[in-house]
């Protein structure tokens, strides 16, 4: 009888030890803030030929607004896509996409 108490307790503990270890897992979500992500800007200039100041209103400033997170788009330029798929037999002979 002893010995049948003593396996029942040690495999109540064994159950138990999981979930007393489990209460301090929980721990408060943390707000996102927009001022931790690191951004790395890309020092590219490039010239529309043309002056972009004469089509804006006066005192414009592009970064005078709110930014929102769901706004920003990310692109990776250095994903190429291959299809891998020959075109030739599905279009016309001589076909130029490039003719109007």
């Amino acid at each position: 009888m002893v010995r049948k108490n003593v396996i029942i307790t040690a495999l109540a503990m064994t159950l138990m030890t999981p979930l007393a270890w489990a209460q301090g897992l929980n721990k408060p979500i943390e707000d996102f803030d927009i001022n931790t992500v690191e951004f790395v800007e890309d020092n590219q200039d490039i010239e529309l030929g043309f002056d972009t100041a004469q089509y804006l209103p006066e005192n414009f400033d592009p970064y005078s607004g709110i930014v929102s997170v769901k706004a920003i788009n990310f692109i990776d330029l250095c994903d190429e896509v291959e299809l891998n798929i020959d075109t030739d037999g599905y279009l016309p002979a001589g076909f130029d996409p490039y003719i109007q």
